[in-house]
């Protein structure tokens, strides 16, 4: 009967596997890749867990770490696609299924003390002094608070945007304050000179379907990231 019991399970998970490509960017301490080029965290170990019990695979075994704006629109465009770890924002919830969710991320403005940045006092002086990630939930929240594009030195990631600000070539970075501490930190940097100018938003963090994917695997994949971590 058993036996019967765990043939019924498999043939289960067969008939309702997918498989997704997944995309993911550098944004530790939830994901990021290691001095032998792996892709790990705790957003990887979950997602990997999330697959392997509901029976979905992973394109090519791979998890694609690109910059944000390519798999941001990756996902938004193609079918059977994820990325991750998103920040869920009123802005995006009719653009994804989300699954989650899978941690908190801090989104804000980080400066050199000793330059005593006021945030206001950049808006519009169209120099592009604070440094940004193309179409970061930073990004918006900023456009938001009445910044335009001009105001922003825009990058592609997170590396780009802490070298200048390292070297006094921008008065700001606005991104999740975790990921710009933890790479300042593993570039050598004291933590001690640098502060929090402005922090923007808290947010829960997701894994990002593609919004068409089936209701139903994303209700599966909620209720059992629930019984991985209650």
């Amino acid at each position: 009967m058993m036996r019967w019991i765990v043939l019924l399970c498999t043939l289960f998970l067969t008939l309702n596997a997918e498989s997704f490509r997944v995309y993911s960017e550098y944004n530790p301490p939830f994901n990021y890749k290691n001095a032998d080029g792996n892709v790990e965290g705790p957003s990887v170990w979950l997602l990997q867990e999330l697959f392997r019990k509901t029976g979905q695979t992973i394109v090519d075994g791979q998890i694609n770490v690109v910059p944000w704006s390519r798999g941001y629109h990756e996902v938004l465009e193609h079918p059977r696609t994820v990325l991750f770890s998103a920040a869920r924002t009123q802005e995006r919830e009719a653009l994804f299924a989300w699954v989650g969710p899978i941690g908190k991320l801090r989104i804000g403005v980080i400066a050199k003390k000793e330059r005593h940045v006021n945030l206001q006092a950049l808006r519009g002086h169209n120099l592009g002094k604070i440094g940004t990630v193309h179409d970061s939930g930073a990004e918006q929240l900023l456009l938001k608070e009445g910044f335009t594009l001009e105001d922003f030195d825009r990058f592609s990631n997170i590396d780009s945007q802490l070298r200048k600000l390292r070297e006094d070539r921008l008065d700001a970075v606005a991104f999740s304050v975790d990921a710009m501490f933890y790479t300042l930190q593993a570039t050598g940097c004291s933590l001690d000179a640098y502060e929090i100018v402005s922090l923007l938003r808290e947010n829960d963090l997701y894994f990002a379907f593609h919004k068409d994917t089936d209701p139903a695997l994303i209700e599966r994949l909620n209720q059992t990231l629930k019984a991985i971590r209650p």
